[in-house]
């Protein structure tokens, strides 16, 4: 396995749990999702292993891979503390040999998708996720919605996107600036998170997210050239459906019969 030289997510991973603390719309639905399967549930892009710790805890045979050393190093003392046995990968889905046939349920959580850079590397990708789904599993795909789409009318502008404190008691703001580019669907996402020391020092770790944003037709012929067939499709995680408002699309595809 090629092994991640520069950690893309290190400057993220001290601040994540305290920015998403709370947050468990998503961890209820694809608990409810691995709930219909026996075999193993995998999780791409688990980073800070906020939804593979709570399938783990609920009983499920779980795996997840991340790119990010920093964020798999907090997975998985998490894991530990609660005397919970999971598998966590550094890497991506395209460096990695996944056994095929082996998942009854994989995961690409909150906007884990839009880090594939092309149409490319999104058909490799999907190809490899169907090729590791069990005969009757169910691959989940949660990305933003049409009313979440790129807005280059807000280039530029400073947002305080969160303002907050980690659990080691490191009070911080977190900080967005995105510059979206509707032809190439894109939005390039630079986060600044800025703490302050006893001293008054304020200090900034910054990091940047090139996120390639799709549609749900553009969605459908994806699924479709990589083997897999739309099974559902909502606008949010109370399986509401998708709306030209819905800020969240949630695709449910399963591998075709062959």
């Amino acid at each position: 396995m090629r092994r991640v030289q520069h950690d893309p997510y290190g400057a993220d991973a001290a601040f994540y749990d305290a920015i998403h603390e709370g947050f468990r719309d998503d961890i209820d639905l694809w608990l409810a999702y691995a709930g219909r399967t026996d075999r193993p549930v995998l999780e791409v892009g688990c980073g800070t292993g906020r939804i593979a710790v709570e399938l783990a805890a609920h009983g499920h045979d779980v795996t997840g891979i991340d790119p990010s050393p920093a964020m798999l190093a907090r997975a998985r003392r998490k894991a530990e503390e609660r005397g919970l046995d999971v598998r966590f990968i550094e890497g991506r889905v395209l460096d990695l040999a996944l056994e095929p046939g082996q998942y009854g349920l994989i995961v690409l959580p909150l906007d884990v998708f839009l880090y594939c850079r092309d149409g490319d590397e999104q058909r490799w990708t999907l190809s490899a996720l169907a090729e590791a789904l069990s005969f009757d599993g169910v691959l989940a795909i949660d990305v933003p919605g049409p009313g979440a789409w790129l807005d280059p009318s807000t280039n530029g502008q400073p947002v305080l996107a969160f303002a907050g404190e980690t659990e080691e008691g490191v009070r911080f703001e977190c900080w967005h600036v995105h510059e979206d580019d509707l032809a190439e669907q894109v939005r390039t996402l630079r986060v600044a998170y800025e703490t302050v020391d006893d001293d008054g020092t304020v200090r900034r770790r910054t990091s940047v997210h090139r996120l390639r944003y799709v549609a749900r037709w553009e969605m459908e012929y994806l699924l479709e050239a990589a083997g897999l067939d739309l099974a559902d499709l909502f606008g949010d995680y109370d399986l509401s459906p998708l709306t030209g408002g819905s800020e969240r699309m949630l695709v449910i595809a399963r591998r075709r019969p062959a």
